[in-house]
């Protein structure tokens, strides 16, 4: 993969987007941003697939066609937040409401993990969500948790995909650069 791969980061109508965008270790030329009604259609350009955190669900946003389209041609694939629900429904996983979490940092616990490498033991999360997901199984597995055992992160066993519930661009997630350059790592 190049130093600075082609990026296609799908925005959901959140205002938390250029903060994401911002925490990627390419540069922003290297960012096409598009809404899931277009990624499919553009996924032929991406070397990594971005989906970004939104209002909705992924149902809805449209997100779930996206993500087993980027499996089938094995783009690499990122899910932040909505991203990351999305990455879990497209694999079997259950969404369900969850207490909101809307600007409340967690301790997440993470565990080995192939697509985070060096990004073990706990770290502090900026958490935006009231759906998380449950019944997580093969082909996904967690690799992070709240305490309370609320899924924050997970990866494919077999694709080069993986999510995170939480927002790594946050200032509540003094790691959260570093998680994302690990993901960026991991495809080299």
């Amino acid at each position: 993969m190049p130093a600075d791969p082609q990026v296609l980061f799908v925005e959901n109508h959140d205002s938390f987007s250029w903060n994401v965008i911002d925490c990627l270790p390419v540069g922003r030329a290297c960012v096409q941003v598009v809404r899931a009604s277009e990624a499919v259609d553009q996924l032929w350009r991406a070397q990594v697939l971005v989906i970004g955190p939104g209002p909705t669900d992924p149902q809805r946003a449209g997100l779930i066609e996206l993500v087993r389209e980027a499996g089938v041609r094995r783009v690499p694939t990122l899910g932040i937040c909505l991203g990351h629900q999305a990455l879990g429904l497209a694999f079997g996983a259950k969404l369900v409401s969850a207490t909101p979490a809307h600007g409340k940092t967690g301790r997440v616990r993470f565990g080995r993990s192939r697509r985070f490498p060096g990004v073990e033991g706990e770290l502090e999360a900026m958490r935006y969500h009231s759906l998380a997901l449950e019944e997580v199984g093969a082909p996904l597995e967690v690799v992070g948790r709240l305490e309370d055992g609320t899924v924050m992160a997970v990866e494919h066993t077999g694709l080069p995909m993986a999510g995170l519930q939480f927002h790594p661009d946050s200032y509540g997630t003094p790691r959260g650069r570093e998680l994302v350059a690990a993901f960026f790592r991991s495809l080299e």
